[in-house]
């Protein structure tokens, strides 16, 4: 099996088909890595699969390095998703994580102004479809993918020698940090995103790796997440008479009032004593603790809705079971939501033009008991009907 690495050229064939070429001949007889392009003989083809699933697979199974060329034409459309396999491509080799380098045309990148003021005009001269200005928008605004302007394949293969040199550099400087010692336990949780900026420390890092892995520690409960919006009862059901009904609500009410002071704890205590003084770096161990218990608290809230919507209440108490089931809502929304917005406001933050004024992000996150009123009105009717 080869060691070297594989290069995935992406674009479409017949109007850049000499570009596709001469960067094939670079990758291979230059660089001594692997290219990936579809018209190679050496193209890895599963017979099982279509053009499209392959060209796909082939940057999720293969490709460790991603090279997206875009010329004037959008490219053949996948039935499905309304999107070109050069499209496609792109998005799996953004999931995958690999790195991403990006070119366009030059007198394409002229008319995006044009188009943006005007997406009516007739631009047919230029492209065969403003699907591939849509595309390059979300490449270069919507992923804030860097991309290079290019009027020749040398041009590419220009800046790609040099973009190659700054990652075979920046890899040996991450090995650097690692010779001689092992990861700390730790590490080995981590995302390679989150991995990244707990070795390299880059601006406002303790915050960008606290968010990071938040997110990722929410994204491992995925399907509990689903399985909670489904209002699915997946769990033996628990008996409760109606004599110790009132007691029952009232125990699982203070579970959730410790679970929202856990939130609390974590957020205003335990995360700003890991991120340190200011001026002072933050604590990497406690940084990562503190998020991944965002993760854990995400589980047992959704344990405890589960237990709520499983349970057997004997009446009249069980017409306030459907209410009480909701009070979890906002606070699972919080924590699976909090964390992305609040990455992406610090990487927006950070990637705005610099400005001598100070800049200063604010993230808030607030905690309420969803269906309050409904579940107090439910409530207040089972005491005044019964007199309890």
């Amino acid at each position: 099996m080869s060691v070297s690495p594989y290069v995935m050229v992406s674009s479409t064939f017949y109007d850049l088909r000499q570009v596709r070429a001469n960067l094939s001949k670079f990758i291979s007889d230059e660089l001594g890595y692997i290219p990936l392009l579809s018209e190679l003989p050496s193209f890895p083809i599963n017979p099982d699969l279509n053009t499209i699933e392959n060209c796909r697979a082939r940057v999720e199974n293969n490709a460790d390095i991603f090279v997206l060329v875009i010329g004037g034409r959008y490219g053949s459309i996948d039935d499905e998703t309304k999107k070109s396999i050069t499209n496609l491509e792109f998005l799996a080799a953004r999931q995958k994580g690999i790195p991403v380098y990006a070119f366009v045309e030059q007198g394409i990148l002229a008319v995006m102004p044009v188009w943006k003021n005007n997406k009516d005009a007739d631009f047919t001269g230029t492209v065969d479809t403003t699907q591939l200005f849509e595309f390059l928008e979300k490449v270069m605004a919507q992923d804030k993918v860097w991309t290079f302007p290019f009027d020749s394949a040398q041009d590419i293969v220009n800046i790609l020698r040099m973009q190659f040199a700054y990652l075979f550099h920046e890899s040996l400087s991450l090995r650097t940090k690692l010779s001689g010692k092992e990861l700390p336990n730790y590490f080995h949780s981590l995302s390679p995103d989150a991995l990244r900026l707990a070795l390299e420390k880059p601006d406002a890092w303790e915050y960008r790796l606290f968010m990071r892995c938040w997110a990722d520690a929410v994204a491992q409960h995925s399907n509990l997440l689903r399985e909670y919006r489904e209002r699915l009862r997946l769990d033996l059901s628990e008996p409760v008479p109606s004599n110790i009904a009132k007691d029952w609500i009232y125990t699982r009410l203070h579970e959730l009032k410790g679970l929202v002071a856990s939130v609390n704890t974590l957020l205003n205590e335990s995360a700003q004593k890991a991120f340190g003084p200011p001026g002072e770096a933050g604590d990497v161990e406690e940084i990562i603790w503190v998020s991944q218990m965002f993760g854990q608290l995400l589980e047992t809230t959704f344990r405890w809705s589960k237990r709520i919507r499983c349970a057997h209440v004997e009446e009249p108490f069980d017409k306030v079971m459907p209410e009480l089931a909701l009070f979890a809502d906002q606070i699972i929304t919080e924590l699976h939501v909090f964390p992305i917005d609040s990455l992406t406001k610090i990487e927006d933050a950070l990637a705005s033009p610099n400005t001598e004024a100070k800049q200063e992000v604010r993230l808030t996150m607030t905690i309420e008991l969803a269906n309050l009123d409904a579940y107090t009105k439910a409530f207040e009717e089972i005491v005044s009907n019964y007199e309890i």
